[in-house]
C-alpha cells in the first residue's frame, strides 16, 4: 500500500496567538493537497467547585460572540510556565479564588488542524485570593450545581463546545467512579 508523503511545514501566518502553517501531502493516488495547520500555546480549564459542591461558572462578554457567553476559568500557558502553575493564575484571575485542592482530569486536543493541547484540572477547597489578569471586559462567576451546568450543556446554553465537552465528561467520569478526589 502506498504512503502519503509530508513534505516541510511553511510557516506563512504569525498573530499574537495563532500561527498557520501549510504543508504540500502527495496522497496514494499521487495526487498533491495543501493543508493548512493552526498551532498556539497550550492551555488550561479548570472546573472549580465551591464548599457547597457547585461548580464556578463564568459569564463575561465577548467581543467575538458580540454578546455575554458561559464559560469555565480557562487560558493558555504562557511561556515557560507549567500547566499547574497556568490553571492556578487563570483560576484567580477569573475567580478571585485560589484552590488548596487541584487534580488534573485529563488532556485533549482540539483536532488534527488545530496544534495544542488543553489540559483540564478540576479544583476544589477554595479560597479567596483575587489576581488582576488580562480580562477585556468584567467577569461574573456564577456558582452553579453541576446537574444544572451540566443540562447548560447539554441544551446549548454553554455554546462554547470544548467548555461543554468538558462539564459533559467530567459528570460521566464522576457518574462511572473514573474521577475521584
Amino acid at each position: 500500500m502506498k504512503r502519503e508523503k509530508l513534505g516541510p511545514l511553511k510557516e506563512v501566518y504569525r498573530g499574537i496567538i495563532f500561527k498557520i502553517f501549510q504543508r504540500e501531502v502527495t496522497l496514494p493516488s499521487g495526487q498533491k493537497k495543501t493543508f493548512e495547520y493552526c498551532t498556539r500555546p497550550d492551555s488550561v480549564t479548570i472546573l472549580p467547585f465551591d464548599s457547597k459542591g457547585r461548580l464556578l461558572l463564568i459569564n463575561e462578554y465577548r467581543h467575538g460572540n458580540k454578546k455575554n457567553v458561559w464559560f469555565l476559568p480557562a487560558g493558555r500557558v504562557d511561556a515557560g510556565e507549567s500547566f499547574l502553575a497556568a490553571a492556578k493564575r487563570e483560576l484567580r484571575e477569573e475567580t478571585g479564588f485560589g484552590a488548596k485542592s487541584f487534580k488534573k482530569i485529563y488532556e485533549k486536543s482540539p483536532s488534527n488542524t488545530l496544534f495544542w493541547d488543553i489540559h483540564i484540572y478540576a479544583a476544589k477547597n477554595l479560597y479567596r485570593a483575587p489576581l488582576k489578569g488580562d480580562e477585556d471586559y468584567p467577569v461574573q462567576v456564577v456558582p452553579t450545581p453541576l446537574s444544572k451546568a451540566l443540562q447548560m450543556a447539554l441544551d446549548g446554553t454553554i455554546e462554547n463546545e470544548f467548555i461543554s465537552f468538558h462539564i459533559i465528561k467530567f459528570n460521566y467520569m464522576l457518574k462511572h467512579g473514573q474521577f475521584k478526589w
